[in-house]
């Protein structure tokens, strides 16, 4: 009877215990949750001798993050000097903290405590949980400066040979600085995965910059040659701590994959790229966005890589588009995909913005723009600052669709979309929509010998220092161009990003469903 019992209460524990394990699990993404984002991280300090840049007011911590979806944290610094971050780093993972400190390592429930003397930049002093950690990290990063100088001219397999030679030597920095500083265990994961990325970074950009300067390209046997790294590349790539440099490799090892899957596409691509051009039949070249997804969800036997693929697919075609609707359709196979849990919180963090974002632009736009100034500040707010291009424009155009074009002359990107740009407008003319170009950089002159080339019309304003600084800032551009903006009738802003080129189909399908309503 007794055994029997005992029997019982074992199954029940299991039972229990099996329930437990459920209800941790992480929920399913894309289903309008939060997730819980973890502990807090604590980051708090003490800034000295501010009169020596008096214009720091503020200081900025990043948490990098896929393209276009770094976290941005502001803390004021007080009349003492004194500043507080409160963070949720999600794993262990690298941050941005300039110009306090290029990169420090943070994980959650860490608290760390930092002084910095402006007089003396080069040092830092560190207290808290993780104090030593980044103390050694700031004392190599002052010794080691991970650049890859060789010409891009090097043949293939010297150039390959010359990164190798420096990779090997760096290692014996490394090997020499842990030696010497008896560094901790997290150090040394952190440094060795840095000297690594690095190496690979610089092996998988090579083709790209090498091809644009002498229009040779790796073919046959070469080819599998140089791109024999890649197998050691993968051994890399880890959950252990989401290095900064994940999110530009994993770019580079995207486009490795489009290499070897779709050569044609590539070279395609590759050939335009070195004449500054778009290819003239762009639409025929587009790939079959899920047959891309199948290469990369079977890209490596290292499978969160593959996870990490998947994910900068989602987040780099759809998110950043502020597309969910291929996502709802395939929540099911993305959410067996990903498993891994920052993976899965970053992306699911991203997709609830940009479903807030969607369902109603107006509550972003109006913030951008600054129309919500008298509700969030009160009644003496001034709402019109001279620098705020884009109100005045919307203000003055009712009842238009709004194409906007963020631009340089002498950025070869933007000037390779005026001839689609003069398409839309011809295609459109008569039709209630103003095209607005806002040049911010370059002269007036190159201005507009770009506007007499291309015959185009609409309004065109050379931006002041003052302005496109606030246009960048504003629309959170990160100083990337070209970049586009969309307005409705009503003044929305109802799309934003590089995916809205005009050499894009859906740009014109996006206008004419705008210009529907």
């Amino acid at each position: 009877m007794k055994l029997k019992t005992l029997l019982i209460i074992l199954l029940v524990a299991v039972a229990i215990a099996g329930c437990n394990r459920k209800q941790v699990n992480t929920p399913p993404m894309f289903a309008g949750e939060e997730f819980n984002q973890g502990e807090k991280a604590i980051i708090t300090g003490k800034i000295s001798n501010r009169d020596v840049y008096p214009h720091v007011r503020w200081l900025e911590i990043k948490l990098l993050d896929f393209g276009g979806n770094e976290t941005t944290h502001l803390s004021p610094i007080t009349e003492d000097g004194m500043f507080r971050f409160d963070i949720y780093p999600i794993t262990t993972r690298e941050i941005s903290f300039v110009p306090v400190e290029d990169r420090i390592v943070i994980a959650p429930g860490d608290s760390l405590y930092i002084e910095k003397d402006f007089k003396n930049i080069a040092h830092t002093v560190f207290g808290g949980t993780c104090a030593e950690l980044n103390k050694q990290i700031s004392a190599f990063r002052n010794k080691y400066l991970g650049r890859y100088s060789q010409p891009y001219e090097l043949s293939y397999m010297d150039f390959k040979a010359a990164a190798k030679k420096q990779y090997e030597e760096t290692l014996h920095q490394l090997a020499a600085f842990q030696r010497e500083h008896n560094t901790s265990k997290t150090f040394n994961t952190w440094a060795k995965k840095q000297v690594a990325l690095d190496y690979y970074i610089a092996l998988f950009d090579f083709p790209f910059q090498h091809f644009i300067r002498t229009k040779k390209e790796l073919t046959g046997k070469e080819w599998e040659i140089y791109y024999g790294f890649v197998k050691e590349f993968e051994k890399e790539m880890d959950n252990s701590m989401m290095m900064a440099s994940y999110f530009e490799v994993i770019n580079n090892f995207w486009r490795f994959i489009l290499e070897e899957n779709f050569p044609d596409y590539f070279r395609e691509a590759m050939e335009a790229a070195s004449r500054r051009e778009i290819p003239e039949n762009r639409e025929k070249m587009l790939i079959d966005r899920d047959e891309e997804l199948e290469k990369l969800r079977s890209s490596s036997t290292n499978d969160y890589l593959s996870q990490f693929a998947v994910a900068n697919f989602v987040n780099g075609v759809y998110l950043q588009a502020n597309r969910s609707d291929w996502i709802d359709s395939n929540r099911t196979m993305i959410n067996k995909t990903i498993t891994d849990p920052f993976l899965r919180t970053t992306l699911n963090n991203r997709y609830n913005q940009v479903k807030a974002y969607n369902t109603n632009p107006r509550v972003y736009s109006d913030a951008v723009l600054g129309k919500n100034a008298i509700e969030l500040h009160g009644s003496g707010s001034l709402i019109t600052d001279s620098a705020n291009v884009m109100k005045h424009i919307v203000d003055s155009h009712p009842g238009q669709v709004l194409y906007v074009d963020v631009w340089a002359p002498w950025c070869n990107g933007c000037v390779r979309e005026m001839p689609y740009s003069k398409k839309l407008q011809d295609y459109f003319e008569g039709k209630p929509i103003t095209f607005v170009y806002l040049c911010m950089g370059g002269t007036p002159e190159a201005q507009q010998e770009v506007i007499n080339k291309y015959d185009l019309t609409g309004i065109h304003h050379f931006l002041s220092d003052k302005e496109w600084q606030d246009i960048v800032k504003r629309f959170n551009m990160k100083s990337t161009i070209p970049y586009y903006l969309l307005f409705d009738k009503n003044g929305v802003m109802v799309n934003f990003g590089l995916h809205l080129r005009p050499s894009i189909p859906d740009t014109k399908v996006d206008i004419e469903k705008l210009l529907e309503q």
